[in-house]
């Protein structure tokens, strides 16, 4: 196993959008069941432990005791007869009778709108994050582009000095030639 196909635990929980602190007592109650190495305290974990952790989350958010997640983690029995089995369970234990199945629902549902709403948040969490770095560097750019703007306008004042001075120069120039050809002319009168 390589160590760019193996995630730790924080790797898992941000993978799966839960606490860390969760995923910790996942991962101590069902180690067995999750293909891992350990090097020191750190516990590496194989890609194929992302799905079963997940399965773990999602079958103790229903309510699952935790022999019948071990039992689908084995892959023993189907989830509709441990739910059975579970059903007698409780039965031989005299607990109060269950509640009837509208209710297993309406749980069902407040477990999956609370999920809803968490992955939501880390979504918006993510939103927040990338707005900010987005922000900060549209207003880093923004200033780059100013700075730029103002060495292109001090180019351009150095650049018509630069021009200025060179017309002088040619001007300069030209005197000269005039001059030098006035003098050889009026030596030339001179000398004759």
């Amino acid at each position: 196993m390589a160590d760019d196909d193996t995630v730790r635990i924080q790797e898992i929980a941000g993978l799966l959008s839960l606490s860390e602190e969760l995923v910790r007592r996942y991962a101590d109650e069902y180690d067995e069941f999750l293909p891992h190495r350990t090097i020191g305290k750190v516990r590496l974990y194989e890609q194929r432990a992302v799905k079963r952790f997940r399965v773990i989350a999602d079958l103790s958010a229903q309510g699952m005791y935790h022999d019948a997640i071990i039992a689908v983690l084995k892959g023993g029995k189907p989830l509709h007869e441990i739910g059975r089995d579970e059903e007698k369970r409780e039965s031989k234990d005299e607990r109060p009778p269950s509640p009837p199945r509208g209710s297993d629902r309406m749980d069902e549902i407040v477990i999956c709108t609370r999920r809803t709403e968490e992955r939501t948040t880390t979504i918006d969490h993510r939103l927040a994050a990338i707005r900010d770095s987005m922000s900060a560097d549209t207003e880093r750019i923004i200033r780059e582009i100013g700075e730029l703007r103002e060495e292109v306008c001090l180019s351009r004042s150095e650049l018509r000095t630069l021009w200025s001075q060179v017309r002088e120069l040619e001007e300069d120039l030209r005197e000269r030639e005039l001059r030098k050809s006035w003098l050889e002319r009026t030596a030339k009168r001179f000398c004759r």
